[in-house]
């Protein structure tokens, strides 16, 4: 369990350095790295409720599947 902890931890602060070192390095400005990341975030965020929506719908309609009265056993 340490093991995949810690390579867990290894490969999320790695993934940090590495973002960090890439938008350092980028060839834009602040204001439009700033917009290029927002645009981004956004783009992911927006997958996100998606996802999250169509995911609540399924277990929505599971539920209610689940809900009806089975036949008398």
């Amino acid at each position: 369990m340490n093991k995949v902890l810690g390579w867990v931890s290894g490969f999320l602060l790695g993934s940090v350095i590495g973002a960090g070192a890439a938008f350092l390095l980028l060839p834009h400005s602040g204001a439009e790295t700033r917009q290029l990341i927002q645009g981004r975030v956004n783009a992911v965020l927006e997958e996100g409720r998606q996802a999250a929506e169509k995911r609540r719908h399924e277990l929505t309609g599971r539920f209610e599947t689940l809900k009806r009265p089975g036949p008398p056993g």
